[in-house]
Parts: C-alpha cells; sequence; structure tokens
C-alpha cells in the first residue's frame, strides 16, 4: 500500500512539530530550574543577611546589659510587669 507524497509530507511536519514543541518544552523546563535555582539563591543570601543581623544584634544587646545591669533588670522588671497586668485582664 503506497502512500501519496502529501501523506507523507504531513507525516514528516508532524514529526518536526513533535520536536519543535518537544525542544520547547525541553528550553521552558530548564528557564524555569534556573528561575526557581535563582530564588532559592536569594532566599538563602537574605536568610544568612537576617542570621547574621540577629547575632550582631543579640551581641550588641548583651554588651549593653553588661554594660548598665541594674538598668537592664530594672527594664526587665518593668516590661514582665506591664505583661502581666495585660494579660491578667
Amino acid at each position: 500500500m503506497s502512500q501519496n507524497p502529501e501523506t507523507d509530507a504531513l507525516k514528516q511536519d508532524i514529526e518536526r512539530l513533535k520536536n519543535d514543541l518537544s525542544e520547547l518544552a525541553k528550553s521552558y523546563r530548564a528557564e524555569g530550574e534556573k528561575r526557581a535555582q535563582a530564588g532559592v539563591d536569594s532566599a538563602r543570601g537574605k536568610y544568612n543577611e537576617m542570621r547574621n543581623d540577629a547575632a550582631r544584634h543579640t551581641q550588641d544587646l548583651g554588651s549593653e546589659i553588661e554594660a548598665r545591669p541594674f538598668t537592664s533588670v530594672v527594664a526587665a522588671f518593668g516590661v514582665g510587669l506591664l505583661l502581666g497586668k495585660l494579660i491578667g485582664r
């Protein structure tokens, strides 16, 4: 059973279309993976930055408490008393 030239051309066009769509899907997937990785890298950078800031602020607070221990105790007592009054209501 011989096929006519139009059928052969149509089959070749369909095959090229399948290949083109496959390549396009691979391209979109690769681009999506790149963007996702960039997002992960950015989030890691922000996390590390915030962690370093928190460590620095903790260290600064510790230094402030060491420099003024009596003031720190009075301030902590006042904050605790205020929170106790607010929560007790």
